[in-house]
């Protein structure tokens, strides 16, 4: 489970890490509202004071997330400034899903595979998440092409993408083969890769 810290509103703050922690674990679809409160120990004139119904606490949680990412107040640090803190970056993943025995994938990528037509709120909130984290691998490599450092040819952004998309497939085979063995070898390789564009 991916940790969240403490908000001023005590009630408000344990139904969104109860929220949280069940939609990473099971997917928003599969969870109810009643599920939440019982876990949360909340009542419903609580959750109905603090959101206006399911879909306003997903988006509730997915903004308390980014607050923290921002923040950077989560166990995985996007301040990428070196080679090494690229493969620190990735194999950080890696680590979360032993941790959690490869029982689940990205938290927000767990939500975001089950959205659908008309939920645009939300769509926007993961798509800010993402581009947070694919931003920061952005500035890396861009800063690494203006020392010179990368061939001409190379796009910056495009890696940004290409790492992102690593970690994210990552996450989602070791989830499935309950085991991280694919994920570490297409991290060595994506490492392998990048490295080779590296003048």
């Amino acid at each position: 489970m991916v940790k969240v810290k403490k908000e001023n509103q005590p009630a408000r703050l344990k139904i969104i890490q109860t929220a949280f922690d069940l939609f990473h674990k099971q997917g928003v679809n599969a969870t109810s509202v009643d599920e939440i409160l019982e876990k949360s120990q909340a009542g419903k004139s609580q959750f109905y004071y603090y959101f206006k119904n399911k879909e306003d606490l997903v988006h509730s949680v997915l903004m308390f997330f980014y607050g923290q990412l921002k923040n950077n107040e989560l166990p995985i640090n996007n301040k990428i400034e070196s080679w090494k803190d690229l493969e620190r970056w990735f194999y950080n993943f890696v680590g979360m899903q032993k941790a959690m025995n490869c029982d689940r994938g990205c938290p927000i990528g767990t939500i975001g595979s089950e959205l659908v037509t008309g939920q645009d709120l939300i769509r926007q909130d993961i798509k800010l998440i993402f581009e947070f984290t694919r931003n920061s691998l952005s500035r890396f490599f861009h800063g690494l092409k203006v020392k010179g450092e990368l061939k001409d040819s190379v796009d910056p952004d495009v890696l940004a993408d290409f790492c992102f998309t690593v970690m994210q497939g990552g996450l989602l085979v070791a989830k499935i083969n309950r085991e991280s063995d694919i994920f570490e070898n297409s991290i060595q390789q994506a490492l392998a890769y990048l490295k080779s564009l590296a003048k």
